[in-house]
C-alpha cells in the first residue's frame, strides 16, 4: 500500500514540513509499517510551498508513483490547488496541515475523498475570541498576521468573534510572508491606542516577529497574544525570552497531561531529539487515521468506497483526547487548548495549558 506524503520541505515552512512527516513515521512505526499483512510504503514529495508544484508533486503521486492515498498538504494556496485534482483523480486526500476552511466547509468545495485531521483556519481562534474578551480581559485590540489567505482567516475568525463578545477591533496589520525587518509594521502597531495585539504568525516569520516585537519596546504597553501557532514548539526555543507570558488557542497542547499524549512526546524526543509540536501530532494522527481505516477494511485500500467509509467512521483516543470527524465536513472536530509560556523547571520554555475547550467542530464557528 502505497502513501504519498506532499509537504513543504523547503522554504520558510520547511520546519513544518519535517514535522509532519517525523509524525507520520511515528504512528506507522506502532505498527511496524504492517497492517492486515500489506506493508506500508511512503512516497514523500517536496510542495516547497508553492501551490504550481504542489500540484505537479500530486500528479507524480497519483500517476508515476501509483499511490493509494495522499496525505500532507502545508499550506491552504496548495490545497486549493490540488482540490480538483483529488477529486477528478478519485485518490483519497488526507490533510495533515493546510486550513482552508472551505475544503471542509463550503458545500461546493468539499468532496467525499477529502478528509482533514489538523483545523479549519479559524477553528481554534474562533472560540478564543469570546475567551479573550470573557477571560483575559481585553476589550481593544489590534490584529496583525501573515498577508496570506491563512492569515486572514485565522485572524479574521479571532476577530468577528472579539467583536461578538464585545470588543473592539482597533487596527489591522498584515506583513507578507518571509519578512525580514518588521519594523515599518511595528511602528504601525504601535500607533494604535490597544490594550493588545492579537498575531498569527508562522515558522520563521513567527521567531522574527516574536523577537522583533520584543525588542521594538511594545510588549511592554501592549501585550502579544494568540494563535498557538505563533509560539509553536518546533520554534519556541529558538524565540527565547521575548515569548514569555505569550497566551495562545491552539488544537495540541505539548504540556497536556494524557497519558497518549505522554507517550508520543516520549517518543518523539527518543526518536528525533526534539519537543513534540502541533506538526508532529498533525502527521502522528495522520497515520493513526489510515492505519485505523486501513485494519477495517482488511488493507483492501484498493476498494476505494468501503475505504472512505471506513475513513469517515475513525475514532480512536488520541493525544488530545478522542479523535473523530464531523459527519458534513470530514474534518476533524478538536480540543481547544488555552495556553500561556512559561519557563519550565527542565529551564526550556514550554506552552502551559489554562483551560480546555471541547468538541469544537469546522462548520459552526
Amino acid at each position: 500500500m502505497r502513501i504519498g506524503m506532499l509537504v513543504a520541505l523547503s522554504g520558510p515552512f520547511a520546519s513544518l514540513g519535517e514535522n509532519l512527516v517525523r509524525g507520520l513515521e511515528l504512528a506507522l512505526a506502532e505498527v511496524n509499517a504492517e497492517v492486515a499483512g500489506r506493508q506500508l510504503a511512503v512516497h514523500v514529495e517536496d510542495s516547497a510551498g508553492n501551490p504550481d508544484q504542489a500540484l505537479a508533486k500530486a500528479r507524480q503521486l497519483v500517476e508515476r508513483d501509483r499511490v493509494h492515498v495522499l496525505a500532507g498538504v502545508t499550506l491552504s494556496s496548495e490545497a486549493g490547488a490540488l482540490r480538483d485534482y483529488v477529486v477528478s483523480s478519485g485518490v483519497p486526500l488526507i490533510v495533515s496541515n493546510a486550513g482552508l476552511p472551505g475544503l471542509t466547509r463550503d458545500p461546493n468545495m468539499r468532496s467525499s475523498l477529502i478528509f482533514r485531521v489538523s483545523f479549519a483556519n479559524g477553528q481554534h481562534e474562533a472560540p478564543f475570541g469570546r475567551y479573550a474578551y470573557e477571560k483575559l480581559g481585553f476589550r481593544r485590540v489590534v490584529l496583525t498576521g501573515l498577508d496570506y489567505s491563512a492569515g486572514h482567516d485565522k485572524v479574521g475568525a479571532f476577530g468577528k468573534h472579539f467583536q461578538a463578545a464585545g470588543g473592539t477591533i482597533v487596527g489591522e496589520v498584515y506583513a507578507p510572508v518571509d519578512t525580514t525587518d518588521y519594523g515599518p509594521y511595528l511602528q504601525r502597531i504601535a500607533q494604535y491606542d490597544a490594550d493588545g495585539v492579537f498575531a498569527f504568525y508562522s515558522g520563521v516569520d513567527a521567531v522574527r516577529f516574536v523577537q522583533q516585537y520584543a525588542e521594538f519596546g511594545i510588549e511592554e504597553r501592549i501585550p502579544l497574544f494568540g494563535s498557538g501557532d505563533t509560539v509553536d514548539e518546533s520554534i519556541l526555543q529558538e524565540q527565547g525570552e521575548a515569548a514569555l507570558g505569550y497566551v495562545s488557542s491552539s488544537h495540541y497542547a505539548v504540556l497536556y497531561d494524557s497519558p497518549e499524549n505522554q507517550e508520543l512526546v516520549r517518543r518523539t524526543r527518543e526518536r528525533y531529539g526534539v519537543v513534540a509540536n502541533q506538526f508532529v501530532y498533525q502527521g502522528y494522527v495522520t497515520g493513526r487515521v489510515l492505519v485505523e481505516a486501513l485494519a477495517a477494511v482488511e488493507g483492501a485500500i484498493e476498494d476505494t468506497a468501503r475505504f472512505l467509509e471506513a475513513l469517515r467512521a475513525v475514532r480512536f483516543r488520541g493525544p488530545t483526547g478522542e479523535f473523530r470527524f464531523h459527519p458534513e465536513s470530514q474534518g476533524a472536530i478538536i480540543t481547544v487548548f488555552i495556553r500561556r509560556v512559561e519557563r519550565l523547571p527542565s529551564g526550556e520554555l514550554g506552552n502551559v495549558v489554562l483551560d480546555v475547550i471541547p468538541e469544537v467542530d469546522d462548520v459552526s464557528f
